[in-house]
């Protein structure tokens, strides 16, 4: 009965929003993606990006947010569809994703790519938007954990999330198989910039949230848990402990 009373999203919607949210970094990966094919080079491990970078994400993703709310109030979608809320249950949830998720990619990681999890895999959507720490000395480490990556982190948790786990499963019952899998290709296309492995890593990320939103109705502890991936790497962050040793 519930579902009666909300307008479900057409795929051909979820096509645009794909192409609000993700267009720009589509492109940007292939094209780095490309540039290093072509040059015969690895992607590089070490990623580091200045406050500048930062902030100069958080506004694209806000301005792809604007318009993605303009489209949306065209098409009288009806937002108290998306599950938002913060209770009691939100931050174990969303810890238990961390362990669960993290733990199962970094096992795939380093079953079949024992370098790839030197350093952290990162999850961010907007190309290079986000580093991880290169450094080993703790006095470098706390420099990292800047208040833009924080922000950034939360936004883009947020950002990417709401659309695959949220807008994705707005649509009509019987395309829902459909968008998940075209979800899946949009979620895996823009992270090729990090080597067709890393994104793999990611695609199986994507579809251990998919498969654990049929669980947990709520997106938020979803959100929060891509947040902490951003700042920390996809995986179990081991390397912490070493750190400070």
């Amino acid at each position: 009965m519930q579902s009666t009373k909300y307008n479900a999203l057409h795929i051909i919607d979820l096509v645009i929003l794909a192409a609000i949210f993700f267009y720009s970094p589509i492109i940007t990966s292939f094209h780095y993606f490309i540039e290093l094919q072509q040059a015969g080079l690895a992607a590089p491990e070490n990623l580091e990006f200045s406050e500048a970078d930062n902030y100069s994400s958080i506004g694209m993703e806000l301005l792809s947010l604007g318009v993605a709310w303009l489209y949306l109030m065209l098409r009288k979608f009806q937002f108290a569809q998306l599950p938002f809320s913060f209770n009691k249950n939100t931050l174990p949830l969303t810890l238990a994703l961390i362990l669960f998720t993290g733990a199962i990619c970094h096992l795939f990681a380093n079953t079949f790519s024992p370098e790839i999890l030197t350093e952290p895999t990162i999850t961010d959507s907007t190309l290079m938007e986000n580093a991880t720490p290169a450094q080993t000395e703790s006095e470098n480490l706390w420099d990292y954990f800047s208040l833009s990556l924080i922000l950034f982190a939360l936004l883009n948790g947020f950002y990417e999330e709401i659309f695959f786990l949220g807008l994705v499963f707005c649509v009509e019952k019987k395309w829902l198989p459909f968008a998940l899998i075209f979800a899946l290709i949009v979620r895996f296309a823009f992270h090729t910039y990090q080597g067709l492995f890393s994104a793999t890593v990611v695609f199986l990320f994507g579809v251990l949230l998919m498969l654990l939103r049929f669980k947990i109705r709520n997106v938020v502890p979803f959100m929060l848990a891509h947040s902490f991936f951003d700042v920390f790497g996809l995986g179990l962050p081991l390397w912490l402990f070493t750190t400070f040793n």
